[in-house]
Parts: structure tokens; C-alpha cells; sequence
């Protein structure tokens, strides 16, 4: 029995729960360094550095009282957790609402980038005419794989994660040196551009830094549940505190980098020089090219493009397993009595919706995606996310444990 409890409480355990939301945080928009620019690095390099620290630090805290309250009422899913949190079971809703909204933000998002990455990699501008042939082949590679390869994308998106972290952590480190080497300097004078300066505003900063990042990448609270219903009360909070040092220092390391990188990137963008018109969409592939690290470039830019569309793939089978059943009826036994009775019509219909869907959005490009659609799905978060975690969350698990309820 001892044993069983250490296991469900060990450092081990923690670290692989943790690695869930790594994981789901560290993915293309993460890796290639667009969100993280968007809401850091361009406020400067302290604020780069020191903040994601922070907003990891509040995300940790919201996921820890979520998981205990899962925990201490026995639930292995969001939808019961949220139900169960809100002091009506309907406003579960509110919740299904920011979920659902950030899935189909980051399908949008993956979309763009991929076509952003394949654009870059064969030396076009992602502009015009160019971003919509560029996006409508993601599209249809789109479709081919999540009719045929949902399995493989699947089962190759572990060995995918680690490559990414691996080769984004090579970024940062090439980056880091380069920027100190001068080079970032050097091209600003071979083109005759001026660097661009730190957006200068603290409270913005502090507010899209902490506030708004941590409360959009509440998306990651879901998986989490699921994969720590295994776990004890002490195994949960070292999970947390182990998500809450890889997260916000893998996070902080990359912001710092851009940031050094941020005068130079957005100033050749500015000025419009040929080659970088988006050069801080995908800015850890723009820094590979300025570096000239073509081994590096070409391998990164794979994993960045195979990233994007496994995100692709994976939300939007998640979609499709979450809404294909709204299109019949089914008796006690499970089977179709009305409306559309084959699953395979069903998932292809709102596949095609979702893929449509997203196809539209991601014309905004990745930037817009990440700044607009993610900031106010973040506002929206901080409402029915954030807060209901601080106001009932905390009660109601005082009021369980005052009851006698234990999570081990």
C-alpha cells in the first residue's frame, strides 16, 4: 500500500504528467517563436526573460487547484471538473466555449504557420497570392491525413514533441551566440535599415505577459486532468511545480533570445527588404537564415512544418470526436436511429466544416492569429477560467477536505 502511495507521489510520475503540459504548450506556435515575440520578447529583454517565468508560475497555480478539485472528487475529465467548479452544471458551457475556440485558433494558427514555413523555405514571400496556395496545400495535405493518417500522426507525435524541444533549445543557443557576435548589427548596416526599439509600454506588457498568456494556455488544464488521475495530492503539486520550471524557463530562455534579435527582425520588416516582408512570423527560422546554419535551418524547418500540421491533425480529430455524434440520434445500445446513421459520413462532414473553418482564419496570418484570436480568448479565459478557479475552486476543495475527502 506504502509503495502504490509513493508511486502515485513520486518524481517520476510527476515529471512524465508534466511533460503533458510541456508538451502541449512547447508546439508550433511556441516553436517558432511568433507568440512568444508577440507577448515578451518585443517589451524588451527583462521583461523577456522574467515574465514567462511568472505566467507560468500563475498557470501553475489555476492547474493545481483544478487537478486537486478533480482529484478530490474523483473526476478524469474537464467536463465534469468544470461542471462540478461552476455553481450551475449548464455554465460547463462557458468553458466548452474557450476551449473550443482556442482549438479551432490553433488549427487557424497551425495552418498558417506551416504555410508561413514551406513559403520561407522555398525563398517566397508569404504574401498575396503566395499565402493562399501556400495555406490550401496545408489544407489538402489537411484532408489526406486525417482520413488516412490520424494513426500515424498519432503515434508519431511524441518522437516529434522531443525533436522540436531539442531543435528549438539548438535555436535558442545559436541564436544567443550570433546575437552576440554582432551579427544582428552587421545586417542592419548592410541594408541601410534602422533598428526598430522595444514597444515601451510596462502595462501592457505586464498584462499580455502575464495575465492574458497564462490564461489562453489554460487549453492545457484538460490533458492534464486526464493524465493525472493517477496521481496523489503530493504527485499533483510536484507535477505542477515541474510544469511550472520547464514551461516558464524554456519560455523565458526563447523570449530572452528574440528579444535580442527583435530590433534587427522588425526592423528589416519595416523598411520592407526583400526576403524579410514577414521576418517575425516564424522568427526562429528567420535568426537560422541570418545565421546561416543551412543544416539547422533545413532540419528545424521540417520538425516546425511537421509540427504544424500534426497540431492540425490531432484538434481537429479531437473536433471530430467531439461533435460527429450531434448528427444523429442513437438508442440505449449506442447505435445511429436518425439523422446521419454512418460515422464515416459524419466525421468527413465535420472535419470538412472545421478544416473550412480554419482555412479562413488562418489568411489572418499567424501573428494576427496569436496576437488577437489568442489575446481575447484570453480575456475570455481570465472570466470563466482564472477566476472561478480563485473564487469556487478553493472553497469547494476547503469544504471537501473539511468533509474527509482525500486524494492520497
Amino acid at each position: 500500500m506504502e509503495t502504490n502511495k509513493a508511486l502515485k507521489n513520486s518524481w517520476a510520475l510527476a515529471f512524465t504528467v508534466a511533460s503533458v503540459w510541456f508538451g502541449t504548450h512547447v508546439g508550433g506556435g511556441f516553436a517558432s517563436g511568433n507568440q512568444v515575440i508577440g507577448y515578451f520578447s518585443k517589451y524588451g529583454s527583462v521583461t523577456a526573460l522574467l515574465y514567462p517565468i511568472i505566467t507560468m508560475g500563475l498557470l501553475a497555480i489555476v492547474m493545481h487547484i483544478m487537478l486537486k478539485f478533480a482529484r478530490l472528487n474523483g473526476f478524469t475529465n474537464y467536463k465534469d471538473t468544470f461542471a462540478a467548479l461552476y455553481p450551475n452544471p449548464k455554465m460547463e458551457i462557458l468553458f466548452e466555449i474557450f476551449y473550443i475556440i482556442i482549438i479551432l485558433a490553433a488549427v487557424a494558427a497551425a495552418v498558417a504557420g506551416a504555410g508561413n514555413v514551406m513559403a520561407n523555405f522555398l525563398g517566397i514571400e508569404y504574401v498575396g497570392a503566395a499565402k493562399i496556395i501556400c495555406n490550401l496545400v496545408i489544407v489538402a495535405i489537411l484532408i489526406l491525413l486525417s482520413i488516412f493518417g490520424v494513426k500515424v500522426v498519432a503515434a508519431a507525435s511524441t518522437v516529434l514533441s522531443v525533436l522540436i524541444m531539442i531543435s528549438t533549445g539548438a535555436v535558442v543557443i545559436a541564436g544567443l551566440v550570433a546575437a552576440k557576435d554582432g551579427d544582428a548589427l552587421r545586417l542592419l548596416q548592410e541594408y541601410g535599415a534602422a533598428g526598430a526599439e522595444y514597444v515601451n509600454k510596462p502595462g501592457e506588457a505586464l498584462w499580455r505577459g502575464i495575465f492574458v498568456y497564462a490564461a489562453f494556455q489554460c487549453v492545457s488544464i484538460p490533458p492534464m486532468i486526464a493524465a493525472s488521475q493517477e496521481m496523489g495530492t503530493t504527485g499533483t503539486r510536484r507535477a505542477c511545480i515541474l510544469g511550472w520550471l520547464m514551461n516558464g524557463l524554456a519560455l523565458g530562455l526563447s523570449g530572452y533570445m528574440l528579444s535580442k534579435w527583435y530590433p534587427l527582425l522588425m526592423g528589416l520588416q519595416t523598411a520592407e527588404i526583400e526576403g524579410f516582408l514577414t521576418a517575425t512570423s516564424i522568427p526562429n527560422q528567420t535568426v537560422l537564415t541570418i545565421i546561416g546554419l543551412k543544416w539547422l535551418l533545413a532540419f528545424f524547418s521540417v520538425l516546425l512544418f511537421c509540427a504544424f500540421v500534426s497540431t492540425c491533425v490531432t484538434l481537429i480529430f479531437t473536433m471530430v470526436e467531439r461533435f460527429q455524434g450531434k448528427l444523429a440520434k442513437f438508442d440505449a445500445d449506442g447505435n445511429a436511429v436518425s439523422g446521419i446513421k454512418n460515422e464515416k459520413i459524419r466525421s468527413i462532414i465535420v472535419a470538412a466544416i472545421a478544416i473550412a473553418v480554419c482555412f479562413a482564419i488562418s489568411l489572418l496570418g499567424l501573428t494576427k492569429i496569436t496576437t488577437i484570436l489568442y489575446g481575447y480568448d484570453g480575456y475570455y479565459a481570465l472570466v470563466v477560467v482564472v477566476l472561478p478557479a480563485f473564487i469556487w475552486g478553493i472553497p469547494k476543495i476547503r469544504k471537501l477536505e473539511a468533509e474527509g475527502k482525500t486524494a492520497a
